[in-house]
């Protein structure tokens, strides 16, 4: 097979610490095979809690507890985990500053930031804002921000989280999901045949790229 770039696809969503990984363990594959130029990363949205009521936000644990039932120890057990694996990828999680939110307005915030290529970059932005600093994201003048950081136009930001712009955009990906089988997040494609689901090991990324490579 013969192709200009190898193609991965990427669902994920803010809050999902799994997906904070998954995107630490892929940009570590690329860099590692030096691979850069050769693919093409395409980001998908996706939402764990659509039905979470907006402009809200609840300490994550209390979430976990609340909301999808989780005993306290488990979650301590979970927490404890995935600070491990947050420490070998360089991401510091604070999760009891963590402040669960509606990610919707956040997605299609996204969403717009991928005209400029700042899909990768905002997404980073909001994941640390999210896992590490605590922000109440739920808030559209910290969204606003965050915009700041990454630079793009304030302006802009507000009259698109003012109306119901990239709605649409968001909501496709959530369908296009629904119609590749995606049962959780994150979810890799590659070349449109090839699946990582999860955040698997180190070795799993790089055997699978490694692999979608040869056959460019």
């Amino acid at each position: 097979m013969n192709k200009e770039k190898v193609k991965i696809e990427i669902w994920s969503d803010f809050v999902c610490p799994f997906c904070y990984i998954g995107k630490a363990k892929m940009m570590n594959a690329i860099s590692k095979l030096e691979t850069k130029k050769k693919v093409e990363i395409i980001w998908h949205s996706f939402q764990l809690d659509p039905d979470f009521p907006k402009e809200i936000a609840i300490p994550s644990t209390s979430y976990l507890i609340q909301r999808k039932g989780f005993p306290a120890g488990q979650i301590n057990g979970m927490y404890a985990q995935l600070n491990a694996l947050g420490k070998i990828n360089n991401i510091d999680f604070q999760f009891e500053k963590a402040l669960s939110f509606n990610t919707f307005n956040a997605h299609r915030l996204w969403q717009w930031s991928k005209q400029f290529s700042k899909e990768s970059e905002f997404k980073e932005a909001i994941m640390k804002a999210y896992f590490t600093d605590g922000i109440d994201l739920s808030k559209k003048d910290n969204l606003i921000d965050l915009i700041e950081t990454i630079g793009l136009n304030k302006s802009e930001a507000v009259r698109i989280l003012h109306s119901n712009a990239f709605s649409q955009e968001v909501e496709q990906d959530i369908y296009q999901a629904r119609q590749v089988g995606l049962r959780g997040v994150p979810y890799f494609l590659i070349d449109d045949n090839n699946v990582i689901a999860g955040a698997q090991d180190d070795k799993v990324f790089e055997g699978v790229l490694q692999s979608a490579l040869s056959e460019s």
